[in-house]
């Protein structure tokens, strides 16, 4: 199959070609506008100077030098060179925004004007210091009227053709406004046409693709592992459907082990109600039973038989897996006073239990492996006295029970060993540990956590296993009407 361009170019193309289109169009139109714009404010600025010049050129000029010719003010107040003054700075300023060289030279025609008419207040002022005759200033001051009356006509003609000027400025800037309409208009349709063309090539080239990878995934969905795609012919799609494909491999991996691990944990459960019913235990006690009834120990051999039945009572619990805090210290309890039966003045225990825990549910056999674990690795590994301690608290939503022995506890490296036993015990072959890795797995099974039982040791110092439990509030223990009560708790 023929593979296609990426979808990701086609996109960056299409986006160039949008962008530019609609960029560059509006860039040129804006600076045409704005050009003429400013040109066109420029000839506006123009014709308002050359009004207020001409609006009163004739009159000031005039009166100034009528009142200067009549007395009324002096020549020597300056007052006429200061208007002369400021005509040819308006007139400098003309000259310098002039928009064509006909309104320059017009500019230069009111320039020489004013010179003349400059000409003639010098020769009223020569005339006014050397004492002439009146008539003479007069006649100087209709020349002047007459220059005035020039210079206003020239300024006049000035206004007239910027005005023009003003009149094709205003008709190029609607024309740019027209034609930048009509560019947004053709673009319009042109981006949209371009649009649609691209919509229909990319709808067809993602639809196909995307639609096969749609019917895989329902199929896996509905249990189908079997269907594979094939790659799409778009490569943003390559990593997706390895993804789907390899997803659907896993999947039939994942079933598999799932169904091992079913099989194991049934393994698991079978190993676990051996140990709990322990025939070697029932053995070994129903011999010191013997023993102690031979010897006439007969107080004994009840206390013993009534902590046996108690055991076996609360181990098997009406096949209920949650017992109260306080049923299962009662088991522990009737486990250890059988034990002291048999090792005697070597074993030693007690127990410190909070209250307030005593009527929570948790899971149960989880502390009697423990305490087994300590009197068969630990304590009887010694030749000094063994002591086990079983405490169990409360501590925010979780309960801590402890186990601890003076027992010969174990180095780093079986206690590395240990550890990662827990994590990957073989139960098809089960041989020690078997009873940490059962309560170990149970907890994580039913408590649905990974760190509910850690292990400290030290080499002949003894071993401490703890666990830590959620509170389980809402799985009551629902403990048996007959209760039996549990042996006397013996201490050092």
């Amino acid at each position: 199959m023929m593979r296609s361009d990426s979808i990701r170019k086609a996109l960056k193309f299409t986006n160039i070609v949008m962008i530019l289109a609609s960029i560059v169009p509006f860039i040129i139109n804006t600076l045409y506008y704005n050009i003429t714009l400013n040109q066109y404010e420029g000839i506006i600025e123009n014709v308002y100077s050359a009004n207020s010049l001409s609006s009163n050129l004739k009159n000031d000029i005039y009166t100034t030098m009528w009142n200067i010719v009549t007395g009324k003010t002096t020549f020597k107040d300056n007052t006429q060179y200061a208007l002369i003054g400021r005509i040819r700075e308006n007139l400098d300023e003309l000259e310098k925004n002039a928009n064509s060289e006909d309104n320059g030279y017009l500019v230069q025609v009111a320039r020489n004007t004013l010179e003349t008419m400059e000409s003639y207040v010098n020769s009223i002022g020569d005339n006014i210091a050397r004492e002439r005759p009146v008539r003479e200033n007069e006649e100087l001051l209709g020349e002047i009227a007459s220059v005035s009356d020039l210079l206003y006509d020239v300024i006049q003609k000035f206004v007239a053709a910027e005005m023009e000027l003003a009149h094709i400025q205003n008709a190029k800037i609607r024309q740019s406004m027209d034609l930048m309409t009509l560019t947004q208009v053709l673009l319009f349709f042109a981006i949209l046409m371009f649009l649609l063309r691209n919509y229909r090539q990319l709808n067809r080239r993602i639809n196909e693709p995307i639609w096969r990878l749609k019917t895989m995934a329902s199929r896996i969905a509905q249990g189908d592992l079997s269907i594979r795609v094939e790659k799409p012919e778009i490569s943003e799609l390559d990593e997706l459907t390895d993804s789907l494909n390899t997803m659907a491999e896993k999947l039939i991996k994942l079933i598999d082990q799932n169904v091992q691990k079913q099989r194991n944990l049934q393994k698991a459960e079978m190993k676990a109600l051996q140990a709990q019913i322990a025939p070697h235990f029932m053995y070994n006690t129903l011999g010191t039973i013997l023993s102690l009834a031979e010897d006439g120990q007969t107080e004994n051999v009840v206390t013993t038989t009534l902590a046996l039945s108690s055991f076996f009572r609360l181990s098997l619990n009406k096949g209920r897996d949650w017992v109260t805090v306080a049923e299962e210290k009662a088991h522990v309890e009737n486990y250890l006073a059988i034990q002291k039966m048999r090792y005697g003045a070597i074993l030693e225990y007690d127990f410190d239990f909070s209250p307030e825990i005593l009527k929570e549910s948790m899971l149960k056999l989880l502390l009697q492996p423990l305490v087994e674990n300590a009197i068969y690795h630990g304590i009887k590994k010694t030749r000094r006295r063994g002591h086990i301690a079983v405490k169990g608290t409360a501590e925010g939503d979780s309960m801590i029970f402890t186990v601890q022995d003076n027992g010969l506890g174990m180095t780093p490296e079986e206690l590395e060993k240990l550890q990662a036993n827990l994590l990957n015990y073989d139960v098809s072959s089960p041989g020690s540990g078997f009873g940490l890795y059962n309560v170990y797995k149970r907890i994580e099974l039913y408590y649905e956590t990974g760190d509910g039982l850690t292990v400290e040791s030290e080499y002949d110092k003894g071993c401490t296993i703890t666990l830590r439990l959620p509170i389980v509030r809402t799985q009551a223990a629902q403990p048996a009407p007959d209760q039996t009560q549990a042996a006397p708790t013996e201490g050092a």
